[in-house]
């Protein structure tokens, strides 16, 4: 799977600041098959607009694709294509994006929408380990401030990780299966002539 060059691995020779090689979590595939569900079926931005914000990708072409669809979306406007292009284009940030082919692949990646509340919420969960690596490496600086009393640094530690928890999904993470699941009952359901090549994911 391809890496981002805009978010590099964290690396040096302290173990407890960094892990060497290791990209932060993510997964692409899910990224691309919430922005291309909402592209086909802008219905189905309601399934995802309570669970994913746009820092919650990882991507920064991806993150500015959903803040334009959270934007139609919020004036009860269609996500489709014609309408993300022509936003995107009007805001200057289509070519950022990658071009009006960018959300056309987008689209043509994904062959339904049955299952697009579960991969926002793989793509949350990412983003929730990204998190929490982050304020680990806050929590380890406050240890090392010999400054300030321990009580407030133990309280400021606290709050840096309730702030993760209280961002959870309040349906929780969806399990691998059920993704499965209901992306296989989607193909089932298509006749034969009538498939359309779909999003392989790649989960872990």
């Amino acid at each position: 799977m391809p890496r981002p060059s805009g978010d590099a691995a964290p690396t040096g020779g302290n173990p407890f600041t960094a892990l060497p090689n290791q990209v932060p979590p993510q997964n692409l595939e899910a990224e691309e098959a919430v922005l291309g569900g909402i592209l086909l079926d802008p219905e189905a931005m309601a399934r995802v607009a309570d669970i994913l914000h746009p820092d919650a990708f990882y991507v920064a072409a991806h993150r500015e694709i959903f803040r334009t669809a959270l934007a139609l979306y919020g004036q009860n406007k269609p996500t489709d294509l014609t309408s993300m292009t022509t936003w995107l284009a009007d805001a200057g940030q289509l070519d950022k994006v990658g071009g009006a082919m960018r959300l056309v692949q987008l689209l043509e990646r994904v062959i339904g929408t049955a299952a697009i509340d579960q991969y926002a919420r793989l793509v949350m969960d990412k983003y929730l380990r990204r998190q929490l690596i982050k304020v680990g490496n806050d929590v380890m600086a406050l240890g090392f401030d010999q400054r300030r009393p321990l009580s407030g640094l133990l309280d400021e530690a606290e709050q840096k990780i309730f702030s993760i928890s209280k961002e959870r999904p309040q349906g929780g993470l969806v399990p691998t299966v059920e993704i499965l699941t209901s992306t296989f009952n989607e193909i089932e359901s298509r006749s034969m002539g009538d498939s359309v090549a779909g999003i392989p994911v790649n989960f872990y």
